[in-house]
């Protein structure tokens, strides 16, 4: 689905992977004197305030909305954009239009385009009101960064950095840092990216680096002395997925990488706060998703919260009844020794519990694009041995257990191999249903959980009741 202005301002792509009702601003930005990092000293978090506004517009709407009209013009936007869905929504449509285009002119280039790409999601013509009393080059900017899908790692850079040519000196790079503080005093300044007369980006430089040299040596020189010399500057393509570059910010502890065209020029960076949102918002989306809720409904009303969830509790249940016709096969067989409709919550509670942690730990590194369905098998193979040496050991705590209790030495023995067989299909089956699941196109987070249930259920009752019939009757 695409939300898209018929002039320049077209919208980024809202797919199933990352609404835009996810995107979280760069909350360590802003407040615009006596900060340290972008965070003025004393001064609370855009996120703590909204919390407290939150809570006042449960209590008293008109109090909240007067608080909102005190809020200065420099924290506004990263406020309203911390408040729940309906909320905001509310919010931002009662601000005039030229206070908000004055607002968002200090958010960075990715958190403005962000912004206005959720104001658009509920009011398309409030958006396109406010963009067009942007000042020209924010206009640009944002045109720019909505060209790309929320998938890609043009979606997420940002256009304000430092930067220098090849001919450029030391003076005047100096010159540069001056300038880019005072106009963007909140945008971080973490490396100086290089680039020549064509704009294709040639190395990205600590300002360590220019130490040792002197105000009339040009980065050239920089360059060539520099112990990085012969280093390939690191970046990604705007193209480029923005799975890739989460991984790229973990594996290698980023703080900034450079974002180039498919001709090599520099075109922004992106930075390792907003990286950090991001995985935030994918763990917390994916927490809901396998509890079988939704993170935009959760943030709506309860009415539509209660929607999302009764949709999960029905397929649920379905799910279930297939487990209880298994059962139902071997009523003879539990009307003639009655342990064993004690002992089948074990069987089957152990299997679901082995399962979930397979589950989670495959779903995780699919997030991370740590795997996929090329280099699975080591993943599947670890979770069944894992399962396996597990399922032995609970499956003799459990055997002793039930000996003790029942008196049958072969009761116990039953138990004790159903464990062991159920363990092990459930962690073969936690660490592939992901995989098929993704290679087929779904999201591995909402349907791994619900399938799983049914299949350790399943299969557990089935293997019981199955060697309970085999060996005991």
């Amino acid at each position: 689905m695409k939300l898209i202005f018929k002039d320049s301002f077209s919208s980024r792509t809202l797919n199933n992977e990352i609404n835009p009702e996810y995107i979280m601003l760069t909350t360590q930005g802003n407040y615009k004197n006596n900060s340290t990092n972008g965070v003025a000293k004393g001064a609370e978090l855009p996120s703590q305030v909204a919390k407290k506004l939150n809570q006042q517009y449960e209590t008293d709407v008109g109090v909240f909305f007067a608080e909102i009209a005190k809020l200065p013009l420099e924290t506004l936007c990263k406020i309203l954009f911390e408040l729940p869905s309906h909320i905001f929504e509310e919010t931002f449509s009662r601000i005039p239009h030229k206070k908000m285009a004055s607002a968002l002119a200090y958010l960075t280039s990715d958190d403005l385009t962000d912004f206005l790409q959720r104001v658009k999601h509920y009011d398309q013509n409030y958006a396109k009101s406010t963009y067009y009393l942007l000042a020209p080059d924010e206009q640009a900017e944002v045109s720019q960064l909505s060209q790309f899908p929320l998938d890609q790692a043009g979606a997420f850079m940002q256009t304000e950095m430092l930067s220098a040519e090849l001919t450029e000196t030391l003076a005047e790079v100096k010159q540069k840092v001056r300038k880019f503080r005072k106009e963007e005093p909140d945008s971080p300044i973490f490396k100086l990216f290089v680039f020549d007369a064509n704009k294709h980006l040639v190395a990205t430089l600590h300002f360590t680096d220019l130490l040792l040299f002197d105000d009339h040596d040009t980065m050239q020189v920089v360059i060539e002395q520099a112990t990085i010399h012969h280093h390939k500057p690191l970046s990604v393509h705007t193209t480029t997925p923005i799975e890739k570059v989460i991984q790229l910010f973990e594996e290698y502890e980023l703080s900034v990488i450079a974002v180039i065209n498919d001709n090599r020029q520099l075109q922004g960076r992106i930075v390792f706060d907003d990286i950090y949102d991001l995985i935030r918002m994918q763990e917390q989306s994916q927490a809901l998703k396998m509890a079988g809720a939704d993170k935009e409904a959760e943030e709506e009303s309860l009415e539509s919260a209660r929607k999302a969830r009764l949709h999960w509790l029905f397929i649920n249940m379905v799910a279930l009844f297939f487990a209880a016709l298994i059962v139902n096969l071997y009523k003879d067989t539990i009307e003639q020794i009655v342990a064993l409709a004690v002992l089948m919550p074990v069987v089957a509670a152990l299997g679901g519990n082995v399962g979930n942690q397979a589950v989670t730990v495959t779903v995780r590194k699919i997030a991370l694009g740590q795997i996929d369905w090329q280099n699975a098998f080591p993943v599947i193979k670890r979770e069944v041995m894992m399962s396996g040496i597990n399922g032995m050991i609970m499956g003799g705590v459990v055997s002793v257990i039930t000996f003790i209790w029942f008196h049958q030495a072969l009761l116990g023995l039953v138990i004790a191999m159903a464990i062991i067989i159920n363990l092990a299909i459930a962690g073969f089956i936690g660490s592939m249903i992901p995989l098929l699941i993704k290679k087929f196109g779904g999201d591995p987070a909402i349907a791994s959980p619900l399938l799983l249930t049914t299949a350790t259920d399943a299969i557990g009752f089935f293997v019981f009741l199955g060697l309970a019939e085999l060996i005991l009757i």
